[in-house]
């Protein structure tokens, strides 16, 4: 087999130096803005002034027991007022005029007379403070409402998000306040609560999407070159104060809306240069010897409904077996399949002619088994200053590269070189008022024809000092995650083998096999159970390290913030950072934080080039290179070079197409299979690399390891996607990730400590390393039923969550979630907008309680500023690639001999030749 790869491989390439910034779209303060301290500061202190109100009542009840009751000189009917009296007043109630006439006639009552006259003029004062808060709520309701809607107004971001989330929300919000309705109304009460959301989602989150998650490169400057640390600054990983700079942006048409396009395409009158492939996901299954007793087998989207999949199982036939030789090896032209099935009079269809040809080919793509092959369309727009972005009030459009069709040439598009303005006199369809691609539908619930990723640039670097304090502490944080791990598979239900791999031997077995046993004959499969992170577990095993540092973590819980630093892991028996740190370049995903405390939270650690995939074409588009990919490429080239085995990318068609964004990576692999059309993940670049058939491939048992083989090579299949993809391929992902490298899926999270000791209401911020990193910031458990009726008004609501903060210490600002595995939402405590999201939380989950956790870095904290909101903090991720100092064939070096000491690494190599394996497909001209 000819494995000599052309992936553009920079042979040269060092340790990667370049980390990406992950920045929020809106600055934090416009969220924050919805806050109000001093109206919150009145709610709680007016339940305290109320508690104090009724503790008084009470006391004067106890008195009027020990005093008045047992006078011998009352009546029978003043006792009985009396009495009703003292019950009033142990319910909270104040004395009224009539209470205090009686007080007055009773001798026996005359020294509590003064008490009493005291207890009802607080009363009074308390019930006025009562009508004023009620008129301040009514008030803080209009003005957030109008702040909210005043901020996406202003903000071409968020007109742009809006736009895309709900295209109809500006026009019913403008007709209703001209109409004169006020923010308090019910149906702009909802507009509110949405916006608040939206806002939420754009300052306080960082995930990439459209304009309110951008994407910006950032150099990692050597420790050498920066001080070695001896600045108490350069251990921050961000300088305080860091600004970004220009913008851009690039919008790639939705797979989805290609593919149906494509799918109505009549073969029948096709330009012979029309592109085929087979189904994403087909295997053949034999019946016999003889021909055509044999059945194709396909999953195929249905045409009716594009998020549901259908089988389709054909008899093979001499014209369909024909038309499977000539694409088993990948996508082919139109004209390149007439030309071989017309010349030869084995597939039938040399004496029926091109019509009866096309007419067929046509029938397979009606039906799902043929698929017609285009490189989604790409727009990006050249870079702007943020002053002009922000002095013009429109964002940058992406439009045609002229003479680029659909791939934009990088010397058009280099930094540094602007467009002739922000509006171009030939803009396309993006409109001219919010300089976003239309949705073109009025659902908020459809998908985006094209999906939208923003740029920025930042003169700031990483400081290496710094990201060496990072990775001291990211080998701690291996470390806890190793007791957690061993703790678990020492448990009665450790993880097993998926279902699928149970029946595997040791003799090799087609994995179109093992998908036929697998998947039903009916329609699509129902998807298995996610196997989410759930954060950490009760203790499986009593005296294990893990149950001693749970109790270490719950012996502190009141200390505010513990710190698991290496002595202590030494004395429970986690092994050293070296051995538990996998020989696999990770994905530190962290939130940088001001020193002089923590560097950053660890959010996750990950597998290389994942998290970046989707926008490594961009940013070389816009920068000429991104040094991570080169690097990574290196990496698994050397892997390949020095252990034998090869590694093969599979590609997965989103079958939801708000997600079909996801599927989007560059090409790091020689070899992909799954879908054989590989235009919508890695564009025309993917037909360098070459085409493996499913058919190819076969798994077996090698003791406790899966290995696929394909023509006597070790297979490593990588899927690098963020997305859990849909049945069936689901299972098929199962399949081939069971034979990938076994360090290529190692996961370091941390957070989520609940979960393991649920008794308790508040558990600390966790720290590792000395301080070096939060690897669990400080979380607080609240009950789960809401302090609060859904029938009460705004200000009983205001004053129970103002009580709900004020008892259980809650900060300001949290990030609140009903489990572990939701997405958590940003909440200000001392902000109305928190009642909307508590309740729409509590909603979904009424039996959980809600886990409150601190925001990190907190609003004050953030040391990335933007230009573009006139220099305002903008909260930031930093994904950083670890180990950053050393070389890609340095640390292939172990990665490959973690395989070498397993069997059959590497196989014999086959023949040469097209018909035993991948093959080359057609190339860009």
């Amino acid at each position: 087999m000819d494995v000599d790869v052309d992936v553009n491989v920079d042979e040269a390439a060092g340790p990667a130096g370049t980390a990406l910034l992950r920045v929020a779209g809106m600055p934090l303060e416009a969220w924050t803005a919805a806050g109000n301290p001093e109206l919150f500061a009145q709610f709680a202190d007016h339940a305290r002034r109320d508690e104090r109100r009724a503790e008084q009542a009470r006391e004067l009840a106890a008195q009027l027991g020990v005093v008045v009751v047992p006078h011998p000189a009352l009546t029978p009917a003043d006792r009985r007022a009396v009495l009703a009296l003292r019950r009033r007043l142990h319910s909270g109630a104040a004395p009224d005029p009539a209470d205090r006439a009686l007080l007055e006639r009773l001798p026996a009552a005359r020294g509590l007379v003064t008490d009493a006259a005291r207890l009802s003029a607080e009363a009074e004062s308390v019930s006025a403070a009562l009508r004023r808060l009620e008129d301040a709520v009514a008030n803080e309701r209009e003005r957030v409402g109008a702040l909210g809607w005043s901020l996406v107004c202003a903000s071409p971001v968020m007109r742009a998000f809006l736009d895309e989330t709900d295209p109809v929300a500006a026009a019913d919000v403008h007709g209703r306040l001209a109409a004169g309705e006020s923010w308090g109304g019910k149906r702009l009460r909802k507009r509110a609560a949405y916006v608040w959301r939206a806002l939420g989602r754009a300052a306080a989150k960082t995930t990439p999407r459209g304009w309110v998650g951008q994407v910006a490169v950032v150099p990692v400057a050597p420790a050498g070159e920066d001080g070695g640390g001896a600045d108490g600054a350069l251990l921050r990983l961000l300088p305080a104060g860091a600004l970004l700079g220009e913008l851009a942006a690039e919008v790639v048409e939705n797979v989805h809306g290609v593919r149906a396009r494509l799918g109505g395409l009549d073969l029948r009158t096709a330009d012979p240069a029309t592109v085929l492939a087979l189904a994403p996901l087909h295997f053949l299954q034999p019946r016999g010897g003889a021909p055509g007793t044999g059945v194709l087998r396909c999953w195929v989207i249905d045409a009716r409904e594009r998020s549901r999949m259908r089988q389709v199982v054909l008899r093979r036939t001499l014209p369909l077996d024909g038309v499977l030789a000539h694409l088993g090896g990948g996508p082919r032209t139109l004209r390149d399949l007439e030309a071989a099935l017309l010349g030869t009079a084995a597939t039938g269809m040399a004496l029926r002619g091109p019509e009866v040809l096309r007419g067929f080919l046509a029938h397979l793509l009606g039906l799902g088994v043929l698929q017609t092959c285009q490189a989604p369309r790409r727009r990006a727009t050249g870079w702007f200053s943020a002053e002009d972005v922000r002095e013009r009030g429109t964002l940058p459009r992406p439009v045609p590269v002229p003479g680029a069709g659909c791939v934009i040439s990088a010397p058009a598009l280099a930094h540094g070189t602007n467009g002739s303005a922000l509006l171009p006199a030939e803009s396309g369809p993006f409109p001219a008022d919010t300089g976003t691609f239309p949705t073109g539908t009025s659902s908020a619930e459809a998908s985006p024809p094209w999906f939208t990723d923003s740029y920025r640039t930042t003169t700031s670097a990483v400081s290496g000092a710094a990201v060496r304090r990072v990775e001291r502490g990211l080998g701690t944080a291996a470390r806890v995650a190793w007791l957690r791990e061993a703790d678990r598979l020492a448990g009665p239900d450790p993880y097993r083998l998926p279902a699928e791999l149970a029946e595997l031997t040791e003799q090799p077995c087609p994995l179109g096999d093992i998908l036929a046993r697998c998947l039903p004959d009916g329609d699509s499969p129902p998807p298995q159970p996610l196997r989410r992170y759930t954060g950490w577990h009760p203790a499986e095993t009593s005296g294990s390290g893990y149950a001693a540092l749970l109790a270490h973590l719950s012996a502190r819980a009141d200390t505010g913030t513990v710190d698991l630093d290496d002595d202590l892991l030494d004395a429970l028996g986690a092994p050293p950072a070296t051995t538990v740190l996998p020989p696999w370049p990770l994905d530190c995903m962290l939130r940088p934080l001001p020193g002089p405390g923590p560097a950053a939270v660890l959010e996750t650690a990950s597998p290389a080039g994942v998290l970046d995939a989707r926008f490594a074409d961009a940013l070389h588009t816009l920068h000429g290179g991104y040094d991570n990919l080169r690097s990574y490429r290196t990496f698994l080239t050397s892997v390949e070079r020095l252990s034998g085995a090869r590694f093969v990318e599979l590609l997965v068609p989103p079958l939801a197409e708000r997600a079909a964004n996801a599927v989007r990576r560059p090409v790091t692999t020689g070899w992909w299979t799954g879908d054989p059309d590989p235009l919508p993940y890695q564009g025309p670049d993917g037909l360098t690399a070459r085409y493996l058939p499913l058919d190819r491939i076969t798994l077996r048992r090698a003791g406790p390891r899966i290995i696929a083989e394909a023509d006597g090579y070790r297979l490593l299949p990588v899927h690098h996607a963020t997305r859990t993809p849909l049945p069936p391929y689901d299972v098929l992902l199962r399949l081939l990730l069971a034979a990938g490298h076994p360090a290529g899926a190692h996961l370091i999270r941390l957070d989520g400590l609940a979960q393991a000791l649920p008794g308790m209401s508040r558990l600390p911020r966790v720290t590792v390393g000395g301080g070096a990193l939060v690897i669990s910031p400080a979380v607080w458990r609240v009950p789960a039923a809401l302090p609060w009726r859904p029938g009460d008004g705004d200000l009983a609501k205001a004053r129970a969550l103002a009580d709900l903060e004020r008892r259980a210490g809650l900060p300001r600002f949290a990030f609140v979630r009903a489990v572990p595995q939701p997405k958590p939402v940003p909440v200000d405590f001392a902000a109305l907008t928190a009642i909307p999201l508590l309740e729409r939380i509590s909603a979904r989950h009424p039996d959980a309680d809600l886990l409150v956790e601190e925001m990190l870095p907190a609003p004050g904290e953030l040391p990335l500023r933007d230009p573009l909101h006139a220099g305002a903090a903008v909260a930031a991720q930093l994904l950083l690639r670890l180990p950053f100092d050393r070389g890609a064939e340095d640390l292939a070096e172990p990665a490959a001999a973690a395989l070498r000491g397993e069997p059959d690494v590497p196989g014999a190599p086959a023949p040469r030749g097209r018909a035993t394996g991948a093959v080359h497909t057609h190339h860009r001209s």
